[in-house]
């Protein structure tokens, strides 16, 4: 029968015909349509003699979400992404017939309707769902290059919490807010990693921080932080008492876990942001500042990379204006060429003007 999980209203199927366990989402909510779809796929599966490794599009991402993508933070984001891919590609498409050409064409008709970043992270995410299916699955998938449709990117803007608007912030935060923002200065991870933060992985003298894409981190401890985190108070709620950071419901006054995308904590943060009166400010920027303090005070690229989970030094490269303004700090106080204080040099006058 059709069952959904806790992040998706979506009904999907697992079913088992012939030896063969045939799993994808039915692609609705409502339950007496879901029932039928996975009545005509089981029927399909039955008369067809379908070589093994033939799966199509739709049971793809079916199995790429039971798999991978309910057990991660980003579980409804996955889910979007996939439900808008096939909009774009029917999910009755075979994997072994989709081509380059199909992806090209795909690329272009979401450019319309949506930013180049987000249509590369549909991307990846599909080339993601097909080599999980030909590895784990002996899925047949013809030579896709999912990385030459992709497209340019708006280069991140690089936005630095000032000291003076940190204190106008947390002058407007509710108090309840004040401890997650503060772990998101302290360590610059993410809003997802931190509303998703467990007890059991604060240890000693380290963080296991849980990142996008399936993957760990580790994160020291310092004395600040042992400090702060002692200091943090527990929900009595059962279901919220596992998570590090939440939140107070105002209608129970209870303590509840914090939901990273949409929900009252973002709205209470972005009103603060406003009453504050930061301009051009989000919660990622939280990130950013701790990236260039870092960076200002370590002047240690590496050292900022391996901090942020980056996996790829050029990613922190972004972050390389504030040496660069250190350096110049250096020049405007010495100078070279007398090894002293920097000259002052007369205005030339060409003689034969």
């Amino acid at each position: 029968m059709p069952f959904r999980t806790a992040k998706t209203q979506i009904w999907q199927y697992d079913i088992q015909v012939r030896g063969r366990r045939l799993r994808g989402s039915t692609g609705t909510d409502d339950y007496e349509e879901a029932k039928a779809i996975e009545a005509e796929v089981r029927a399909q599966a039955r008369n067809s003699q379908a070589e093994r490794g033939a799966c199509t599009l739709s049971q793809a991402f079916g199995t790429y979400h039971v798999d991978i993508c309910q057990h991660q933070p980003s579980a409804a984001t996955s889910a979007s992404q996939a439900k808008a891919i096939l909009k774009h590609i029917s999910g009755k498409t075979r994997l072994d017939g989709l081509t380059n050409a199909d992806l090209m064409k795909m690329v272009n008709r979401m450019r319309s309707s949506c930013s180049n970043g987000t249509v590369n992270r549909r991307l990846q995410y599909m080339g993601r769902a097909c080599r999980h299916m030909a590895k784990f699955y002996d899925a047949a998938l013809p030579d896709l290059n999912f990385k030459a449709p992709e497209v340019k990117e708006a280069q991140e803007r690089i936005r630095e919490l000032s000291q003076d608007e940190q204190r106008r912030l947390f002058e407007k935060l509710p108090a309840d807010l004040h401890a997650p923002v503060t772990f998101c200065l302290m360590t610059g991870c993410r809003i997802s990693t931190m509303a998703g933060l467990l007890w059991r992985d604060v240890g000693e003298t380290e963080i296991i921080f849980r990142l996008k894409g399936g993957t760990t981190m580790t994160f020291p401890i310092s004395r600040e932080m042992r400090a702060f985190l002692t200091s943090l108070p527990k929900s009595n709620v059962i279901e919220a008492r596992r998570f590090v950071f939440t939140r107070i419901d105002k209608q129970t006054k209870e303590r509840t876990c914090i939901v990273p995308k949409g929900g009252v904590f973002n709205a209470e943060f972005r009103q603060a942001v406003a009453e504050a009166g930061i301009p051009d400010f989000r919660f990622h920027d939280l990130r950013h500042t701790f990236a260039t303090r870092m960076l200002r005070q370590t002047r240690n690229l590496k050292l900022v990379s391996q901090l942020l989970g980056h996996k790829d030094i050029n990613t922190t490269a972004r972050y390389a204006h504030v040496l660069v303004d250190d350096m110049r700090a250096a020049l405007d106080d010495f100078s070279p060429v007398s090894g002293g204080d920097p000259q002052n040099f007369p205005q030339s006058v060409d003689a034969s003007l």
